[in-house]
């Protein structure tokens, strides 16, 4: 009987230990925020072009004036929080953004220099604001006070 038992508990362990490890790459696989600037706030007037509302990230493709490019536009991509932070932040998938919308994006800017970047805020042509996820608040007030002197 002992035996059986120990044999059962080596089963389980080991059922358990293979699941752990096989989570490990998707935890892994999250990438970091380091391409993004944290450190100063850009502010680009664009038209929504597609709202990707999709997990780990919802992205927001946009088109920017641009007289370079034979359209007259250059895509811009701006990435945010998951849907759950966005949602906390006031998102939704059917009414923040709409395709054609005007918007003036706050964002925090791509080391690289490829057009886009975080959203730290929205403000929609009647003067609504929406604001980022979170994290992205935090480091857009300290850049502010940082810029206005204050302790941080």
């Amino acid at each position: 009987m002992l035996l059986k038992k120990c044999n059962f508990s080596v089963a389980v362990i080991g059922c358990l230990s293979v699941l752990l490890l096989s989570q490990g790459p998707i935890v892994f696989a999250h990438h970091s925020y380091s391409p993004i600037d944290k450190t100063r706030l850009a502010e680009v007037s664009a038209i929504v072009a597609k709202l990707e509302w999709t997990n780990p990230h919802i992205f927001l493709w946009t088109y920017v004036v641009d007289e370079s490019q034979e359209s007259g536009y250059q895509l811009w991509a701006f990435e945010t929080g998951s849907i759950t932070m966005m949602a906390r932040a006031g998102w939704s998938r059917d009414d923040t953004l709409k395709v054609g919308e005007k918007v003036t994006i706050e964002y925090f800017p791509l080391r690289d220099g490829r057009p886009g970047g975080e959203i730290a805020s929205l403000t929609h042509a009647d003067g609504t604001v929406t604001p980022g996820d979170s994290p992205a608040q935090n480091w857009r007030r300290q850049i502010r006070e940082a810029a206005n002197g204050e302790a941080q």
